[in-house]
């Protein structure tokens, strides 16, 4: 099944657009671990390379990045995000997380390494993606924002393709999912409309119906992380202004 943009381009809004969030925060441990834990999974690297990037080394950058969603689960602080301040979550890790490292960064070498952890973090993977980043100078601030931006559009391409092959159209999404990024003017029709073995005018209504789907899909990832339906448009907004620096 597809997620259809509704008129105005707007996605409807999920009922479930804190769940996980809020889930974090509830009074099953077990339950607060299981939901942090995915959290964790979606956007640790975004922070990891803010930390990187503010000059700590790669193993206390995942000290500190562990040691931060620990000290989140611990103290129930994310269920804070349920009340009427809730607000984007893009926004309350990044302050959240230069508070913390203000207050505990002495800490953590001593109380960290070796201890439990919220989440599988490979120290390796990280540093690999790190290396990839631009070196001049751009701020970590900046760093965060795109490398969080990217990481939506990731979870956006999963859902996605999800839905496609659920209607048993894999391989035209594994087609059609490399020319989101381009305009029509660098896609080559009529090279792709061999390989899906339709006419040119068909494979521009199926790119216009995939773009739709994504788009579609971006918003529901973009609704899990604010707070309300009228952020979502705005925060596509800020997404968009991101990548394009």
């Amino acid at each position: 099944m597809f997620h259809d943009l509704s008129v105005g381009g707007k996605a409807s809004f999920p009922e479930t657009r804190w769940s996980l969030v809020l889930a974090a925060g509830g009074e099953d441990a077990s339950l607060r671990r299981a939901a942090l834990s995915e959290l964790c999974q979606q956007y640790w690297y975004p922070l990891y390379a803010y930390v990187r990037r503010r000059g700590a080394t790669p193993d206390d950058a995942q000290d500190i990045t562990q040691g931060f969603f620990e000290h989140l689960l611990e103290l129930k602080v994310i269920e804070r995000l349920g009340g009427a301040d809730k607000g984007k979550l893009r926004s309350y890790l990044l302050t959240s997380i230069q508070n913390w490292m203000t207050k505990q960064y002495h800490k953590r070498a001593a109380q960290k390494r070796g201890g439990g952890t919220v989440f599988s973090m490979d120290s390796l993977t990280a540093e690999e993606r790190y290396k990839l980043e631009p070196s001049h100078s751009e701020t970590p601030e900046r760093l965060f924002e795109r490398r969080w931006a990217l990481t939506l559009l990731d979870q956006a391409i999963v859902r996605l393709r999800a839905d496609y092959e659920s209607a048993g159209k894999g391989e035209l999404a594994a087609l059609l999912i490399p020319m989101l990024s381009r305009g029509d003017a660098k896609v080559p029709m009529a090279e792709l409309a061999v390989k899906a073995d339709v006419t040119e005018g068909h494979l521009r209504v199926l790119l216009y119906r995939i773009r739709k789907h994504f788009r579609s899909a971006l918003c529901e990832v973009i609704a899990q992380t604010v707070g309300d339906e009228a952020e979502v448009t705005e925060e596509l907004k800020h997404l968009q202004a991101i990548l394009m620096k």
